[in-house]
This record gives C-alpha cells, structure tokens and sequence, in this order.
C-alpha cells in the first residue's frame, strides 16, 4: 500500500473510527475486532493444496466466522478491508514475487446478481492493493451454475464441481488463488486445475479461514 493510501486511512481513522467486523462496537485503529469479540482463533497449520502453500487468517470460528457471514450474506462489503488486514501479514511471509497476480474464485452469473457482488473478488482486490500486487478479477469464469457446497460432503463436493472453472483471459504471470472460506479445498482445487491446464502457475492459496466438515 503507497504511502498516500496510508495516510489517507490514518485521517479516516480520525474523522470516523473504525468498527468492529463483528459486531460493528468500537475497535482500535489498525484492528478488525474489538476487545470484547477478541482475536481470531487460530488454524491448523495448512498443508499445500496440489502441492501449492495454503495461507488462511484463522479458523472459520467466531469472531472470524461471524465477520465473514456479515461480509458474505449481509451486504456488508465494506467488511473486505478489515477482514483483508487479517490475511495480508500471513501473506507476506509467503515472499511472493512481486509480479504475481491475485485472483478470486470467481461467482456464477446469477449468484453474482442475486448476491450483488463477489466477496471473493473483493477480497483479491483488497489484499493485492495492501500487498502492492496487480489483481486479474476476471481472470476465472465460472462455466455452469453449481449447488452451494455448504452441507455436501467431500465426494459431493468433488463432483458437483467438475468442470466448472474456465480460463477466460490470458496471462505469463502466476497467481494466487482467494477464497473466503476452505473446507475440503475442492474449489480452490478445480480452480487450480482449471489455470494449470492453461499452463498458469499457481503459487499460492489465500482464504480468510478454514473451516472443518460436521
């Protein structure tokens, strides 16, 4: 982030404190919760993913989960900077190039309108502004309009997502993956497939959390 965006968050710290992603209570400057939420619980450390290192903020438990069902189902999209600060410090210890590209999990068309934005590309936004990385949003397509994946189990979710990301743009460079929430890591996985059988490297996987099946 240039020093000028900096600047210009410190005053609006000033002029409009910030609140808390979870509860909207008052929260310090540079914090996405306040003190009565607490701090995220940590995740088990990540295994790679396809052979791909896996960064997330934190286990999909409150004060997290509730922030990210706000900034997901809620119209709460201005969620995305404070939930994005969570994540950018464990992305840096990923020493990414500096000319990789974020890129989101892309929504259906008519999940897109019926949500009226995609979290995700929000987020991919966001963290590649605090990382000083391009962002391609458009980079991925969904191809068909899947079930929610909430509720299925791991050989469901597999299926259900077959064949359903496409490359719709081109690019030399390699990409991090965003997400909101991994579970089974079967949406990050066909995203990635996807982009490696277009010959885009992958070199890494973002979410803000990571939750477990019941």
């Amino acid at each position: 982030m240039s020093l000028l965006l900096r600047a210009l968050d410190r005053l609006l710290d000033v002029l409009a404190p910030p609140s808390c992603a979870a509860c909207d209570g008052e929260c310090q400057p540079w914090r996405s919760f306040c003190l009565a939420c607490g701090s995220p619980v940590p995740a088990d450390a990540p295994e790679p993913l396809l052979g791909v290192r896996l960064a997330v903020a934190g286990a999909y438990l409150p004060p997290l989960s509730t922030a990210i069902q706000r900034f997901k189902y809620q119209g709460r999209a201005e969620l995305c900077a404070p939930l994005a600060r969570l994540l950018s410090s464990a992305i840096t210890q990923l020493a990414l190039p500096s000319d990789v590209l974020f890129v989101p999990v892309p929504l259906h068309v008519r999940r897109l309108a019926s949500r009226g934005y995609n979290q995700a590309a929000l987020l991919a936004t966001q963290l590649a502004s605090q990382c000083g990385r391009g962002c391609r949003p458009r980079l991925l397509a969904r191809a068909r309009d899947t079930d929610r994946q909430v509720g299925k189990q791991r050989a469901e979710r597999l299926e259900n997502l077959k064949a359903a990301f496409q490359l719709r743009q081109r690019t030399s460079k390699s990409v991090v993956l965003v997400d909101d929430v991994i579970t089974t890591g079967s949406t990050v996985r066909e995203c990635a497939q996807a982009l490696n059988s277009e010959g885009v490297k992958v070199a890494a996987i973002v979410a803000l959390a990571r939750a477990r099946l019941d």
